[in-house]
C-alpha cells in the first residue's frame, strides 16, 4: 500500500468509516473511467472498420449454466459488438457472452478498496479466463496489491499471462500514465495510446485542436495576404 494512502487513512479519522462503505473509487474512480470509456468513442477507429461496445461497470456474465456468476468489469471493451435496439430491457442491460457471440476484448478493474481485494481479484482472474477475455488489466492508483500502478495480462495458451508492457498489440492500442488536466481536474491519468503511441484525445483535446489549427490557418491567410499586398505597393 503506497505512503499517501496510509496517511490519507491516518489524517482523517473519518476515513474508514466512509471509505469502508465504498468500494467504487468515489469521484477519483467515475472521473478516471468516464475519460477512458468517451475517448474511445471520440477518437478510435478499430483498423479493421468493426464497430465496438465500450462501457463501464456493465455486468458481464457467461449465460452458460456451468460457469461462475457474473462480475462487474470497471470497463469492457469488445469489438464486432453491437447493442439490441431494445436496451432498456433486462436481458440487453448486462453483456452476456452466449447472447452477444463472444467475450469481450478487454478488461478493466481499478481498485481502490484493499479489503479483500487479493482474493477477490483472483477470483475474477479465473472468471476472466474461463470466459475468454484476451487482456485484462489491473488499474491500481493506489498502490493496494503492486508496486506498478498498471498491469496488463494477455490471454497465451488460454491463460491470462502478465506482460512486461502496456501494450495491447491484437487491439492496436495501448496505455500510459500521463500527468494533465481532464475536466477541470489535474492529476496522472490512464489513458489509452495508438499503436505508435500517440494518446487518443478526449471531445475537448480535439475540439483544441482543431481550433488551434483554424487559427494557425487563419493567421497564415492573413499573413500571405498582407504579403501580397506589400508586394502590389
Amino acid at each position: 500500500m503506497s505512503l499517501a494512502y496510509i496517511l490519507q487513512d491516518l489524517d482523517d479519522p473519518d476515513f474508514e468509516d466512509i471509505h469502508g462503505d465504498d468500494e467504487t473509487g468515489g469521484f477519483a474512480a467515475d472521473k478516471a473511467l468516464r475519460l477512458l470509456v468517451s475517448s474511445l468513442y471520440t477518437s478510435w477507429r478499430p483498423g479493421d472498420g468493426v464497430p465496438f461496445l465500450a462501457a463501464a461497470r456493465v455486468a458481464l456474465t457467461s449465460g452458460e449454466p456451468t460457469v461462475a456468476a457474473s462480475v462487474v468489469p470497471d470497463v469492457l471493451l469488445a469489438r464486432g459488438v453491437t447493442l439490441a435496439a431494445e436496451w432498456w430491457k433486462p436481458v440487453h442491460r448486462i453483456y452476456q457472452v452466449s447472447r452477444l457471440g463472444k467475450a469481450p476484448d478487454l478488461v478493466l478493474d481499478l481498485l481502490a478498496h484493499n479489503s479483500g481485494k487479493a482474493e477477490a481479484s483472483d477470483r475474477r482472474h479465473q472468471m476472466y479466463e474461463q470466459l475468454g477475455v484476451t487482456y485484462r488489466v489491473i488499474y491500481d492508483p493506489c498502490g493496494l496489491l503492486a508496486d506498478q500502478p498498471v498491469t496488463v495480462f494477455e490471454r497465451q495458451h488460454g491463460r491470462l499471462t502478465a506482460r512486461q508492457d502496456m501494450q495491447l498489440p491484437h487491439l492496436g492500442l495501448g496505455l500510459t500514465l500521463w500527468r494533465g488536466t481532464f475536466e477541470g481536474r489535474t492529476d496522472t491519468w490512464l489513458r489509452w495510446t495508438d499503436a505508435h503511441g500517440n494518446r487518443l484525445l478526449t471531445g475537448d483535446e480535439l475540439a483544441a485542436y482543431w481550433h488551434r489549427r483554424a487559427t494557425e490557418l487563419e493567421a497564415g491567410q492573413q499573413s500571405t495576404s498582407a504579403m501580397d499586398s506589400s508586394t502590389v505597393t
